[in-house]
């Protein structure tokens, strides 16, 4: 029995065994020579090669695995819970689920109010950023999770990330929400039971909704997917079983049989193919080696975590050696998806590197924004402005809250957007910026009008400049 695993793999009586699956770097042979040898380089990594590559060692990984699972329902892969009737779980959709690893309301709001400033000036530049919440497994079947792992739930990270999204009017995808909504209704499965992502069915229906937001947003007319022919079986398909089969049994876990569906792309002469990028974790990979976007986009390109460009084929393959500026300028349509347990990290840096690249064009929409809400308020406390802008809604036939914004709107061009006006305000800002006593002062009255900083250090910066304008005609005036 001891002497089995020598002579396999001298004599190879099995020839063929079947290799391990799952995400792992395979150590290679490298040659034995002087310099190896002396700095102990060879003997460290021939005994890695020896311990991973001696006779029948798959068998005894599964052997082992299978023990461990059988008897003790322990997965000995990394992050992987089983969970309940079979349902297998990466840990960290778990806590996030829970709220283990809550960023703090703080951080959500700074990134989300560039995230929101970010989506207003591209929009201005046609070009469509959408963010989008992709579901999570523990969201989903929370009623799985083992109960060892069960805890008081706490708020988690998509939970507020939704409150600030509809708080500062984001435009937005989430389904996470649509998933749970579905859940009892439809009768095709829309997470697998031994799979972490969600099914190849389930992402499917989201691009299909996918790209109807986007044509919504964007004024577009996009290549339309018809789904057809949805049937069950037992066989997965990639990457429906992706966590059992790194499980690496002899016995893999029963999976629940899946929905597949047929799909056809409808002709229509008038369609587009807009350049597009994509941003994201993971859950990407169904759309992506599916060929879904390919056939919907021109020039499609995904950043996996911001890090690394697919397609393969890119010259250049790491993300900060691009030119992010160029890079956002050629596309269409930026998409940031992430699951629940990525949100804390929403965008990958991206947010908040697009919206320092994008800083002098962006401090035109902060000033626009908070000077027009700032008027916007002036008006509706002043009751003879007020009632000359219901009078002039009335003769447009609009609402009286759009006709405040166009008054507002107007206001700012001729009076607070003018070259000198811009010009001095922007020396007061400076002035504010180097007095630590006075940024204080500003981040509290930002927080009590719920504000950005961005958005407070210019109204102060303006009203300095108004008050001695004032002075300075007040000294100038006739006796």
């Amino acid at each position: 029995m001891l002497f089995l695993p020598l002579l396999q793999s001298v004599f190879k009586f099995k020839k063929h065994i079947k290799p391990l699956k799952g995400a792992f770097i395979e150590t290679k042979e490298i040659e034995l020579n002087a310099s190896t040898w002396l700095d102990g380089y060879y003997q460290k990594t021939e005994e890695d090669y020896l311990n991973e590559n001696f006779g029948f060692r798959n068998y005894y990984v599964r052997l082992n695995n299978q023990v461990d699972y059988s008897l003790f329902n322990k997965a000995n892969v990394e992050k992987v819970v089983v969970g309940k009737g079979g349902f297998l779980y990466e840990d960290n959709y778990i806590t996030s689920y829970y709220g283990d690893n809550f960023a703090g309301k703080e951080i959500l709001e700074t990134k989300f109010k560039k995230l929101k400033d970010l989506q207003d000036l591209l929009y201005t530049q046609n070009i469509t950023l959408l963010p989008v919440f992709a579901p999570g497994k523990a969201t989903f079947y929370p009623e799985f999770i083992p109960d060892n792992w069960c805890k008081e739930k706490k708020l988690n990270n998509y939970e507020y990330s939704v409150e600030l999204f509809n708080k500062y009017g984001i435009n937005y995808v989430d389904f996470n929400a649509w998933f749970l909504s579905l859940k009892n209704i439809t009768p095709y499965d829309l997470y697998p039971k031994t799979g972490i992502h969600w099914s190849n069915y389930g992402a499917l229906i989201s691009f299909d909704t996918l790209t109807r937001h986007l044509e919504k947003l964007s004024k577009l007319n996009l290549k339309n997917l018809g789904i057809s022919n949805i049937s069950f079986s037992n066989e997965l398909i990639a990457p429906d079983d992706d966590i059992g089969i790194a499980m690496n049994l002899f016995k893999n876990v029963q999976p629940l049989p899946m929905p597949y569906a047929k799909y056809e792309w409808t002709d229509d002469s008038t369609f587009t193919k807009p350049n597009a990028l994509f941003i994201g974790d993971s859950y990407f990979w169904n759309l992506y080696y599916e060929g879904l976007i390919n056939n919907v986009f021109h020039e499609a390109k995904f950043w996996y975590y911001n890090e690394t460009v697919y397609p393969e084929s890119e010259p250049q393959r790491e993300v900060n050696k691009l030119n992010l500026l160029e890079e956002i300028k050629k596309q269409k349509l930026i998409v940031v998806m992430a699951t629940d347990c990525n949100i804390h990290d929403f965008g990958w840096e991206f947010i908040e590197k697009a919206h320092e690249a994008l800083k002098p064009e962006m401090q035109n929409i902060i000033r626009r924004k908070a000077y027009i809400q700032n008027i916007a308020e002036e008006i509706y406390k002043n009751p003879q402005w007020i009632n000359d802008v219901k009078k002039k809604a009335k003769e447009k036939n609009i609402t009286v809250e759009e006709m405040v914004k166009l008054d507002a709107a107007y206001v700012y061009e001729t009076d607070y957007n003018r070259p000198e006006v811009v010009e001095l305000t922007e020396e007061n800002k400076k002035r504010i910026l180097n007095t630590p006593a006075w940024i204080q002062q500003i981040k509290q009255k930002a927080k009590e009008k719920n504000i950005s900083f961005e958005e407070m250090l210019e109204l102060d910066a303006k009203y300095i400049f108004a008050t001695e304008q004032r002075k300075d005609l007040e000294k100038n005036k006739l006796p």
